[in-house]
């Protein structure tokens, strides 16, 4: 089972017009690290110029990652497809204080085009690079020592993946938050979008994929959806809220990983909430 996983690391977004979250340049790294324990065959890492350098000296270098097994991609975000109409949507004063880059949330799908050799992949995958941290990780499944453990979890393993890649079997994968109750977490896009209107359970960008003619088809159907929305809108939607729309337009296409809340909280008595961190086990 031939395996790629593609992800990005922007870490300088923050008080810019594109928006991002402060403070990410070892979380991403650190956490990317960690992520690299799944062990698939190739990881592609989509980064700006201005951070090449720095991080091919942290995972060639120091850390001593393959070069063929971690590769680094260039891309320009204002190179994004439909930039200036999703730059002519944005309050770009307001962007400076958001911690959500809306290229980089669209280009989970618009990079899928640009990976050379799908054909001789059986899945490919999307994961957040900054997924691995311990806002949604327990203290029991960190290792390491000093700032590092808060990045380094066990369960990022090859079994994480060999689930993943029998899950995806039959259908493509997506996670989705419980979203609605005490666990309502979004709002959605508009519901004229929807065909029959439901909101259960809101789709995560932090980990999807399957088999490559599956992602075609997801890539193909988000990109239409997009571009109907930044047609038609008044402004910018999450890559999210996309998403969820779609898998309530054809369930039966999507494995759906699904969990309660994020991680435990004071008034979380029940003992049958179930977590993030759960679906990795």
């Amino acid at each position: 089972m031939k395996t790629l996983i593609y992800t990005s690391i922007y870490s300088n977004l923050w008080g810019t017009e594109f928006g991002g979250r402060p403070s990410r340049h070892y979380h991403y790294r650190l956490s990317l690290k960690n992520i690299l324990n799944v062990n698939a065959d190739k990881f592609i890492c989509f980064v700006p110029i201005e951070e090449l350098d720095d991080l091919k000296s942290h995972f060639y270098g120091t850390w001593g990652v393959s070069k063929e097994k971690l590769e680094f991609v260039v891309f320009d975000l204002q190179n994004t497809k439909y930039f200036n109409q999703i730059r002519n949507l944005k309050d770009l004063d307001k962007m400076k204080t958001i911690d959500r880059c809306f290229e980089v949330q669209y280009n989970k799908f618009f990079w899928y085009d640009m990976l050379e050799n799908k054909e001789l992949y059986d899945r490919i995958y999307w994961f957040d690079a900054g997924l691995s941290h311990g806002g949604l990780f327990p203290e029991n499944l960190a290792y390491g020592s000093g700032f590092d453990r808060h990045f380094l979890f066990t369960c990022f393993n090859q079994d994480f993946l060999m689930k993943l890649n029998t899950l995806s079997e039959e259908k493509f994968i997506l996670v989705g938050k419980t979203n609605s109750g005490r666990f309502l977490w979004s709002q959605t896009i508009p519901e004229k979008y929807y065909r029959e209107f439901k909101r259960d359970h809101h789709i995560i960008g932090g980990f999807f994929g399957g088999k490559p003619k599956m992602f075609d088809k997801l890539k193909n159907n988000f990109e239409s959806l997009l571009l109907e929305l930044l047609n038609n809108e008044p402004l910018l939607y999450m890559e999210e809220q996309i998403l969820s729309c779609l898998y309530y337009e054809k369930t039966n296409d999507f494995e759906l990983l699904a969990f309660d809340d994020w991680y435990r909280r004071e008034d979380h008595v029940d003992s049958d909430i179930k977590y993030f961190y759960n679906l990795f086990e």
